[in-house]
């Protein structure tokens, strides 16, 4: 009884190493472009949701609180959050942007060196609305805050 010959030849595998190494360099760009994506996603909610828990913290404390980089000046670090009545007292610490993304701010033509909640939730420092913008690459994510304390992600100015 005679059976046929199992398994490849050696040209069936290169075409397949060939396609597969085709198909991989076509879906690599896409999937990195998605994972830059979702990482400035996640930082921006982050900050948002600090920027929220501040407000938040002012209100139920009944004093002003405050987010503000732990490294004067610097707000791609760890940033603090913090209570301020006769001392100061952090109550959540938040830790750097991954990457190298950068997060200017601006309120008006200023560029405060913190963001501080009145105990009615409202800003106070700055005492104007005040836009963060966060940039990784090619990726661009804003976070508007507003003169009531409104915390609007991916916002524009219409949204206050």
């Amino acid at each position: 009884m005679r059976h046929g010959n199992k398994g490849f030849t050696l040209v069936e595998l290169l075409i397949t190493v060939a396609v597969l190494i085709i198909g991989v360099t076509m879906v690599v760009p896409g999937f990195t472009t998605l994972i830059a994506r979702n990482r400035s996603e996640a930082d921006a909610a982050e900050i948002a949701r600090a920027l929220s828990y501040a407000r938040l913290e002012a209100i139920n404390r009944g004093l002003r609180v405050r987010v503000a980089p732990v490294n004067t000046g610097i707000w791609t670090g760890d940033l603090a959050v913090q209570a301020i009545s006769t001392s100061v007292t952090e109550l959540r610490r938040l830790p750097g942007l991954g990457g190298s993304p950068t997060l200017t701010i601006a309120a008006g033509t200023v560029t405060p060196d913190y963001i501080e909640f009145n105990s009615l939730g409202a800003l106070a420092v700055p005492t104007a609305q005040t836009l963060l913008t966060y940039k990784n690459g090619t990726i661009v994510r804003t976070i508007l805050v507003c003169v009531n304390g409104r915390v609007v992600p991916n916002g524009a100015a219409s949204g206050c």
